[in-house]
C-alpha cells in the first residue's frame, strides 16, 4: 500500500507511547512520523507506522540522518535495532584526554559544581557536496545547503553543545540531559527569504519547531561569514522544557534564566548569579514602582501564551519576563540552601502525579501570597524591594463587589 510523500508532512509530532522500536524519522522539511523500517528498495522505504499500518515512501525526502540510517539498515540485512537515532551514544575519547560531558539523569547532581564543556569536540563530515552537506557532533546533526566551511560548523558545533552541556549541569533531569533518543536537528540557511519561511518561533537567528533548529548565517558580498548573531541559549531551553510539557510558566522561566546565564569564552558560569541579576533588574521593577504579575496567576497561567515574547532580550523586555527570571533565580539559587530542591521535589511528584500535587510542594503548605513576601524578602537582602499585583481572581472580586 503506498500513502503520499505528506504523510510525513502531517503526521508531526505523533507520540512514542507504545513504539519501544520505533525511530523518529523526519523529511526535508523538518516534519516528523514514528515508524519502524521494515523494507529498501532502490527508491522507496516501507515504514511500519503506530496503528499498524506500512507506508511507501520516498527515500530521497529524508534528512542525512536517516539516509545513513537507511544505508546501515540494508548493509546489516535488517538486523540493525530501529531504536532512535543516537541512543547508542557512549563518550568518545580525544587527542587530549578529555572526554565528552555526559548527558544523563542528574537528580542528585552537585548544584552547580558539575557544569563543564567538552574539553574536545568532535565535528564529524557525513556528506559534503554542493547541494547538502552533512555534519554530526556528539548530540546534534547539522545539515546545510551546499558547503558549510570549517570555521561556521565549528561555531554551530560549539555553541549548541555548549549549551546542552549547561542544561545537562541544572538538577532537574530535563529530557535533554539525558541520553538523547535521537540526535538533534540544526539546519542551516544563508538566505533571510528562506529563514523567513522556515516554521517556528524566532529569537534573533534562530527559530525552534518541534521537530528541529534553523540557524541564519549570514555573509557578506565576498562570501565571508559575518558575526554570527547565533545564541542558542533561550531557543535551546524553551524548546527542551516545552518537550517535557511543564507549565508554561517554568518553561518561560527556565528559558529566560539559561539566556541570563552569563556566559565566559561559551562556558557556562553560576558564580554570583543573583547578585549579577539584581544589578540588572529595570529600576522600576527595583524599586517596586512598576508590580510584578502575581505567583498565584503565574501558576494558572493559560498555555496559549507560550508562543508569545519568545524573543525578549535579557536586558529589557516585559514586567512577566522579570518576573519569570526572577522567581526561577530565587528557586535556584537562594530558596532553602540555594540547591533547588523545592523545584527539583515539585519536578519529581509532576512527572509521577501531575500539576495539582506537584503545586502544593511547589507552595508547601503556605499560600501563593506567603511565597511571595518570601521570595521578596530573599531580593530585599540584595537591595530590590519587590511589589506583586492582586491576583487576577481578587481583582474580579473587588469588582463585582463594587457593582
Amino acid at each position: 500500500m503506498t500513502v503520499p510523500v505528506k504523510i510525513l508532512s502531517v503526521l508531526a509530532g505523533l507520540s512514542l507511547a507504545g513504539s519501544a522500536r520505533a525511530r523518529i524519522w523526519t523529511n526535508d522539511r523538518g516534519a516528523t512520523v514514528v515508524a519502524v523500517l521494515v523494507a529498501v528498495r532502490d527508491a522507496e522505504v516501507d515504514l511500519k507506522l503506530q496503528d499498524g499500518r506500512v507506508v511507501a515512501v520516498p527515500r530521497n525526502i529524508f534528512s542525512g540522518a536517516d539516509q545513513e540510517y537507511i544505508l546501515e539498515w540494508a548493509k546489516s540485512d535488517g538486523t540493525l535495532p530501529d531504536t532512535d537515532a543516537g541512543a547508542e551514544n557512549p563518550p568518545a575519547q580525544g587527542d587530549s584526554g578529555s572526554r565528552y560531558v555526559p548527558l544523563e539523569p542528574n537528580w542528585d547532581a552537585p548544584w552547580p559544581e558539575r557544569v563543564a564543556v567538552p574539553g574536545f569536540l568532535l565535528v564529524k563530515t557525513i556528506q559534503e557536496t554542493e547541494e547538502l552537506s552533512v555534519h554530526e557532533t556528539d548530540h546534534f546533526i547539522m545539515e546545510s545547503p551546499g558547503k558549510l566551511p570549517e570555521a561556521e560548523r565549528m561555531i554551530l558545533a560549539r555553541r549548541f553543545e555548549t549549551i546542552l552541556s549547561a542544561l545537562a549541569a541544572v538538577p532537574l533531569n530535563l529530557a535533554v540531559a539525558r541520553r538523547p533518543s535521537r540526535k538533534y536537528l540544526v539546519r542551516v540557511c544563508f538566505q533571510e527569504e528562506d529563514f523567513n519561511r522556515a516554521p517556528g518561533l524566532r529569537n534573533g537567528h534562530l527559530k525552534f519547531s518541534p521537530t528541529s533548529f534553523t540557524a541564519l548565517l549570514l555573509r557578506n558580498k565576498k562570501g565571508k561569514l559575518l558575526k554570527p548573531e547565533l545564541d542558542p541559549r533561550f531557543a535551546v531551553t524553551h524548546w527542551a522544557a516545552q518537550s517535557m510539557d511543564w507549565e508554561h510558566w517554568l518553561v518561560d522561566g527556565f528559558s529566560a534564566y539559561m539566556a541570563f546565564l552569563p556566559m565566559e569564552k561559551e562556558a557556562p558560569v553560576f558564580r554570583k548569579i543573583p547578585e549579577r541579576l539584581a544589578a540588572m533588574v529595570p529600576r522600576a521593577v527595583r524599586t517596586g514602582r512598576e508590580t510584578l504579575p502575581a505567583l498565584a496567576d503565574m501558576l494558572s497561567r493559560d498555555s496559549a501564551h507560550s508562543a508569545a515574547e519568545h524573543g525578549v532580550s535579557s536586558r529589557g523586555g516585559t514586567l512577566q519576563y522579570w518576573a519569570d527570571l526572577l522567581w526561577m533565580v530565587y528557586w535556584s539559587h537562594l530558596e532553602g540552601n540555594g540547591k533547588a530542591e523545592r523545584l527539583r521535589s515539585y519536578l519529581r511528584v509532576r512527572d509521577a502525579e501531575g500539576g495539582g500535587k506537584a503545586r502544593a510542594v511547589l507552595l508547601d503548605g503556605k499560600t501563593p501570597e506567603d511565597v511571595q513576601g518570601e521570595m521578596a524578602a530573599a531580593w530585599k537582602k540584595m537591595g530590590l524591594r519587590l511589589r506583586f499585583s492582586q491576583p487576577a481572581s481578587a481583582a474580579a472580586d473587588g469588582k463585582s463587589a463594587e457593582k
